[in-house]
């Protein structure tokens, strides 16, 4: 209980919030390098806040849960809770890699452009790699938490 309100709905919107635009710019991230170099460390910063999120809305769901009671509708609204934790983790996974892989080419690319190397073959590779991360992460998870939320929406509005 957080001044008389349920926890649930509180944490719950930080995940509503976060995971979409985490999953936004992660995908933003990948297909534009010119993104990763500004932005990765605002884009890591929300997907570490929504990897954060999903657990403790998942938790304070279960405690609200008890107080409540079972019937059909938190049942489901459960499972599909439940559904977001493994996108959100796949998500973050591409942010932290995107962020890393900014970071590291970042300081091996030569700043003149008379030295310009060639990038190895395994970069195009990681970088396809956590971009189908990304997009399997973001689009996922936003998806789980769309239906979490419609469901969790109708447990609360329906009789």
């Amino acid at each position: 209980m957080f001044f008389g309100l349920p926890l649930h709905p509180l944490v719950v919107h930080a995940v509503v919030v976060c995971v979409p635009l985490a999953a936004l710019g992660t995908i933003l991230m990948a297909f534009w390098p010119a993104a990763a170099r500004r932005f990765w460390p605002v884009v890591l910063f929300v997907a570490t806040i929504a990897l954060a999120a999903v657990p403790l809305s998942i938790s304070s769901g279960e405690t609200l849960k008890d107080k409540v009671g079972e019937n059909a509708l938190i049942e489901a609204h459960e499972e599909q809770g439940e559904q977001v934790l493994p996108f959100v983790i796949v998500l973050w996974l591409a942010a932290l890699g995107i962020s890393l892989a900014t970071r590291l080419m970042r300081h091996a690319t030569p700043s003149t452009p008379e030295r310009t190397a060639p990038r190895p073959r395994w970069h195009a590779t990681m970088i396809i790699l956590l971009a189908v991360l990304a997009l399997v992460g973001g689009v996922g998870g936003t998806i789980a938490t769309v239906r979490a939320g419609h469901s969790g929406a109708q447990t609360v509005w329906t009789r």
